[in-house]
C-alpha cells in the first residue's frame, strides 16, 4: 500500500510558508531591532545602568528563544503546531503590552527577556519545522523565505520604533502598544494558516484488497512495522553529522550577532551622526533578506551543507575586515556584505537540520536540537561583545566575531565530510 504526500506547490503549502514568514517577522524580526531599545534605554529609562547590563535584557531573550527550541520541536512532533503557535501569539502580544508598563530594570528583564523570549520560541521553531513537513523538494528555498521574514522585520521594526519614540505625543508606552496592535492581525494570519498537513491518503496497490479491507484482522500492510520511538530518538542523536552540526552552530553563534547589535555604536565611535549610524542596523538586516532567500534557492541544487560552509567562511572573513570600514561608503558596503553572508547561515541552518533528521517524526526535534545547541553561546554573545568593545575596542570584537564564524565553518566542513567524502558531492 502506498501513500500520497502533500503537494508542495498547492495553495495550502504556500500559505503555510507565508504564515510562518509572518510569525518570524513579528518574533525574531522584532528581536533584531533590539539595538534601538539598547540605545533608548541607555539614555532614558535605564540611564543609570551600564551598556553591558542593559545588554542582558536582549541576551536573556535570545537564551529563551533558543533554549526552548528543543522542547518546542518535540512538542510539534507530538501535538502539532496549532496549540503552540496560538498560545505563543497570545503570550507574545501580552508581553509586548507589559513592556509598555515597565519602569524598573527587573521589569524589563522579566517582560522583554523572559516572557518575550519564551513566546518567541513558540512562534519561531514550530512554524519553521512545519514548513519542512510540507516542503520536500524545495525545502531549503521555502525555509529561506520563512527566515527572511525575520530579516524584513529587522529592517521595518527599527525604523518604525525609532520614528514613534521620537514623537513626543506618543512616547515609549504607546510605541509598544502600537507595535502590539500591528502584530495582532499578522499573528492571527499565522495562527489561521499554520495547520498540520493532511493525513496521507492510502493508495491501494493491485492485489492488496484483502490486506487493505482488514479481512486478515489487521489494517496494516505486510511491510509496516511498529516504530520504537525511544530507539528512533537515540539513533537520531547518535548521528555524527548531527553532533558536528550542533557544535558548529554553537561556535558560530558566539560571534555572529555582534555586528547586528554593535555596528551602530561603532559608527558613533567613528564620529558619524546618530541618525546615520542608526541606519547601519537596517542595512545589515536589509542585505540579510536576499542573503536568506538566494542561498536557499541555490542549496536545493548544490547541497545544504555545501552552501552553509561557504556562507559561514565568507561571514568570518568579512567580520575580520570590520575595522577596515573607516568611511561612510565603506561601512555601508561592509554592512551589506556581512548581512548577506550571515543571512545564508541563518536560513541554511534549518535546512541542514532538516537534512540530518532520520524521519518526518524527528523533523521538529532536529530543528529544535540544532537551535537549542546555540542557546548559551547566543546569550553570551551580547554581553561579551559589549565588554570587548568597551574595554579593548572594536578590533577585538572583529577578531572575536570572525574567528568564531571561521571555527563554525571548519566544523561544518567536518559535518559535511562524515556524510560524503566526495569533493563535488551534493550534501
Amino acid at each position: 500500500m502506498a501513500t500520497t504526500t502533500p503537494n508542495e506547490n498547492s495553495a495550502r503549502s504556500w500559505l503555510v510558508v507565508f504564515g510562518a514568514f509572518s510569525a518570524l517577522f513579528c518574533s525574531v524580526g522584532f528581536l533584531n531591532s533590539y539595538g534601538v531599545f539598547e540605545s533608548y534605554y541607555a539614555t532614558s529609562r535605564l540611564a543609570d545602568k551600564s551598556e553591558s547590563t542593559i545588554g542582558w535584557i536582549g541576551a536573556i531573550c535570545i537564551f529563551f528563544l533558543f533554549s526552548i527550541s528543543t522542547v518546542a520541536g518535540a512538542l510539534l512532533d507530538f501535538f502539532g503546531p496549532e496549540v503552540l503557535i496560538c498560545s505563543g501569539s497570545i503570550v507574545y502580544v501580552f508581553g509586548i503590552m507589559m513592556i509598555s508598563l515597565c519602569k524598573e530594570y527587573y521589569q524589563f528583564l522579566l517582560a522583554q527577556g523572559f516572557l518575550l523570549g519564551t513566546a518567541m520560541s513558540l512562534l519561531t521553531w514550530p512554524p519553521v519545522a512545519l514548513v519542512g513537513k510540507y516542503m520536500k523538494q524545495k525545502r531549503a528555498a521555502a525555509m529561506g523565505i520563512v527566515i527572511a521574514g525575520s530579516s524584513l522585520g529587522g529592517v521595518i521594526w527599527p525604523i518604525a520604533i525609532d520614528h514613534l519614540l521620537k514623537k513626543p505625543n506618543i512616547g515609549f508606552p504607546w510605541t509598544m502598544r502600537i507595535v502590539g496592535f500591528i502584530m495582532i492581525p499578522l499573528l492571527l494570519f499565522a495562527c489561521t494558516v499554520c495547520r498540520s498537513p493532511p493525513a496521507p491518503a492510502p493508495i491501494q496497490d493491485a492485489g492488496s484488497e484483502n490486506k487493505a479491507d482488514g479481512s486478515d484482522g489487521s489494517h496494516h500492510s505486510v511491510d509496516e512495522k511498529p516504530v520504537n520511538r525511544k530507539a528512533e530518538i537515540i539513533a537520531f542523536y547518535k548521528q555524527p553529522a548531527l553532533q558536528l552540526l550542533c557544535l558548529a552552530m554553537f561556535f558560530t553563534y558566539f560571534g555572529m550577532f555582534s555586528p547586528f547589535f554593535y555596528t551602530t555604536s561603532y559608527a558613533v565611535e567613528k564620529g558619524y551622526s546618530s541618525s546615520l549610524a542608526f541606519y547601519t542596523v537596517s542595512v545589515v538586516n536589509g542585505a540579510s533578506f536576499p542573503g536568506r532567500i538566494i542561498p536557499g534557492l541555490v542549496a536545493d541544487r548544490l547541497g545544504k551543507f555545501n552552501c552553509a560552509i561557504v556562507a559561514s567562511l565568507s561571514a568570518g572573513i568579512i567580520a575580520l575586515c570590520w575595522t577596515k570600514a573607516d568611511s561612510v561608503t565603506g561601512l555601508f558596503i561592509w554592512c551589506a556584505a556581512y548581512g548577506f553572508a550571515s543571512g545564508g547561515i541563518l536560513s541554511l541552518q534549518q535546512a541542514c537540520a532538516a537534512q540530518v533528521s532520520t524521519s518526518a517524526s524527528t523533523l521538529g526535534l532536529a530543528i529544535g536540537s540544532v537551535a537549542g545547541s546555540t542557546c548559551l553561546s547566543a546569550m553570551a554573545n551580547v554581553p561579551i561583545s559589549g565588554a570587548l568593545a568597551g574595554k579593548y575596542g572594536y578590533l577585538s570584537l572583529s577578531l572575536f566575531s570572525g574567528i568564531s564564524l571561521l571555527l563554525g565553518g571548519v566544523l561544518l566542513i567536518m559535518a559535511r565530510l562524515v556524510q560524503s567524502r566526495e569533493l563535488f558531492a551534493i550534501v
